[in-house]
């Protein structure tokens, strides 16, 4: 891991930053490498982001232009709008000896980019969205990046890169090298896997209650929304996740975990994960995420429709009036 002591921001003092995208992560990049005295242009089309970043204060441009004036170039946009806006507005302007960053290696993973031959390249993933990245670095801390030296033409890629990480604040927390292939695969398992499957644990958690005669909003709090649970996740990350169940759950809590802990899923889960992890080494999800995008994520409206007239959310509509009313 590298950490503070580890990083200097020398090589960004005299440097030109271009943040790319002003959304839920380039915001909070943008600012807190202002905060740390960096000289940042805030690149993005004509729509709200551009207008926020204006109000915010920031040397805001067309992106071509904003990477045209930067040395180093932070890529901060969806997944699916890299290739278009790559190949037309940053790689033309990518000076020789710059350096380019990734926050997320999809779309060099599966060659949706391709890197000129003459720039430092690198991976810096936050593994956090963009509100707790400038909370944490306001409050004196930071939160957890992975790193990868992609490309390292000037023989200083992996000092320039853990400088715009100190900028930002990742390494007040840590910074850990993991590749940008592994990188990739982590974080499309974890949306396609994990998430997935706690929604749905809720979610039949919830349902089991409601049916067996309980009341749908208690049963909402008590499975989720009291944020109880999402505590003792939070609470697990420096426990662990055994050991916060044995020191904050009572001894009937800790009976009734370990009585049915393994019991609940079981090898056919296990399978379907191998499943997914294949489907995305392999690029059939990719393949899936191409035909979706072509024909305008119909997918997405349908889930949208459908959660929205689910009983969970139903419940919880009510909780939020009754919140409201208070």
């Amino acid at each position: 891991m590298y950490f503070e002591r580890d990083a200097s921001l020398h090589h960004v003092e005299e440097e030109v930053v271009a943040v790319v995208g002003y959304g839920i992560q380039g915001k909070a990049f943008a600012a807190n490498l202002r905060d740390s005295g960096v000289r940042v242009v805030v690149g993005n089309r004509e729509d709200e982001y551009r207008e926020a970043a204006v109000a915010d204060g920031f040397d805001t441009r067309p992106i071509a232009e904003a990477a045209a004036a930067a040395s180093i170039v932070l890529l901060l946009i969806p997944d699916d709008a890299h290739p278009k806006v790559f190949a037309e507005d940053i790689a033309p302007n990518l000076r020789d000896g710059g350096l380019f960053v990734i926050a997320h290696g999809f779309s060099i993973r599966f060659g949706r980019i391709t890197l000129p031959a003459g720039v430092d390249a690198a991976l810096l993933a936050p593994k956090m969205f963009g509100k707790p990245i400038r909370q944490h670095y306001l409050d004196g801390s930071g939160v957890l990046a992975f790193l990868d030296v992609v490309q390292d033409v000037t023989g200083s890629a992996l000092a320039r890169t853990l400088s715009v990480a100190k900028a930002v604040g990742f390494t007040r927390y840590g910074v850990m090298p993991v590749s940008l292939a592994t990188e990739t695969e982590l974080d499309l398992f974890q949306e396609q896997f994990l998430t997935p499957l706690l929604i749905d644990a809720v979610r039949i958690a919830y349902e089991v209650l409601v049916e067996s005669g309980c009341e749908r909003v208690p049963s909402l709090l008590d499975m989720h929304a009291s944020g109880e649970m999402a505590e003792m996740l939070v609470e697990a990350m420096s426990a662990g996740l055994y050991e916060v169940i044995e020191q904050q759950g009572s001894p009937t809590c800790r009976f009734g975990v370990q009585r049915y802990l393994g019991k609940l899923v079981g090898d056919d889960l296990k399978a379907k994960g191998r499943e997914i992890l294949a489907d995305i080494r392999d690029g059939g999800f990719v393949e899936a995420l191409d035909e979706e995008a072509a024909a305008g994520y119909p997918s997405l409206d349908e889930y949208r429709a459908a959660y929205r007239a689910s009983d969970v959310t139903k419940a919880h509509d009510e909780l939020r009036a009754m919140l409201r009313s208070s």
